[in-house]
């Protein structure tokens, strides 16, 4: 999986701890890379070769052609993102302690999963709040803010939500990674719900957002 994840300075710990618990895992040959950063994964990042699966071995990444690797994601233009290789020492978002305008980095974790560069985005901001209200003013995303399990499943299920926001402050990192393993595993049902998400989509184009 490509998996486009984005946090301020409120959810740059979360966002490491779900990088390296949940995406690349212990066995990761990525892990390494990830633990150089430190807790300094603020900002937007494109990970490659993520799999949250209890299943995916040494073996099954061997087979894959998809390089494990953290980009980093800023949009540069309606509808446009840049992904490059990150130089954390530079980057002034590579600093967790300095403030992070949210919207800038939920429209560059948007614009890749709209565009298709990622599969699925998350979001972590203070509250969830945020992210999620500047992540659906990018057309083709559908974000949902999840507390718990069951709107983690059901946003997937009859939403198919395509980006997941989370609270950095009011869950604890067990459960915000339960919740990001439920997410990237639930499918969408289809059939009614289709239907329902094709006129949300009917909305975006009538309103132009």
């Amino acid at each position: 999986m490509r998996i486009a994840l984005g946090s301020d300075h409120r959810g740059a710990q979360i966002a490491q701890k779900i990088a390296a618990d949940v995406l690349l895992r212990e066995h990761y040959a990525g892990l390494a890379a990830a633990r150089r950063y430190g807790e300094r994964l603020v900002g937007a990042h494109l990970i490659s070769g993520a799999s949250c699966s209890d299943s995916f071995d040494e073996s099954e990444r061997a087979e894959s052609d998809e390089e494990i690797a953290i980009y980093s994601l800023k949009r540069t233009a309606p509808g446009q993102v840049e992904i490059s290789k990150p130089d954390f020492e530079r980057e002034e978002t590579g600093d967790a302690t300095k403030a992070v305008d949210y919207p800038d980095v939920a429209a560059a974790v948007a614009e890749a999963v709209a565009s298709g560069e990622a599969d699925k985005g998350i979001l972590i901001c203070g509250t969830g709040i945020g992210m999620c209200v500047a992540a659906n003013k990018i057309r083709g995303v559908r974000a949902a803010v999840c507390c718990n399990e069951v709107a983690a499943e059901l946003s997937r299920r009859h939403n198919d939500a395509n980006v997941l926001c989370l609270s950095g402050e009011f869950l604890g990192v067990a459960e915000i990674e339960a919740l990001v393993r439920i997410w990237l595993t639930t499918p969408f049902d289809g059939d009614r719900h289709a239907r329902r998400v094709d006129k949300i989509s009917a909305l975006e184009r009538e309103t132009g957002l």
